[in-house]
């Protein structure tokens, strides 16, 4: 899918800040898209990033000097490129919704909440899981799923 502005779900920027196996495929796409393409990001993607690094931070994975150095490239990144969305209790009312009605599929709470702001504001939503994407697709959210290359 190409065009539209887009919602970057949570581990599309842990990709970027982590250094994962998704992190040259997002770092491509995030770069080329910088002229054509608004990106957005929500408090609750704000949320889940901090979340991780303190995970990460209590179990020894990194140190408080790097979740610090993390978190004030990501802040520059995010002043410099990406804009904010605010979740709104009717973004919550359809992620339950959704969660309600679709008892069969793999969709996480926070996940129904990042594509309930993507609708809402009608963008395309970005990720890198997989099962969100589909999700995604189910509900009929147009979506990009990012995918590491393969060496």
């Amino acid at each position: 899918m190409t065009g539209g502005h887009c919602y970057l779900d949570s581990c599309v920027v842990l990709s970027l800040f982590l250094g994962d196996s998704a992190y040259a495929t997002t770092e491509r796409w995030v770069f080329s898209q910088a002229a054509n393409r608004e990106l957005w990001i929500s408090h609750w993607v704000l949320l889940e990033f901090t979340g991780v690094l303190t995970v990460s931070l209590r179990r020894g994975d990194i140190s408080a000097a790097r979740v610090q150095a993390i978190h004030t490239e990501f802040e520059a990144f995010r002043k410099e490129r990406l804009s904010l969305l605010e979740p709104r209790s009717n973004d919550f009312l359809q992620a339950r919704h959704w969660l309600q009605q679709n008892t069969d599929t793999t969709l996480r709470a926070a996940d129904a909440l990042h594509l309930a702001m993507a609708q809402r504001h009608d963008l395309v939503l970005i990720t890198a899981d997989i099962q969100l994407a589909q999700a995604a697709s189910r509900l009929g959210q147009p979506h990009e799923c990012l995918r590491p290359t393969q060496p």
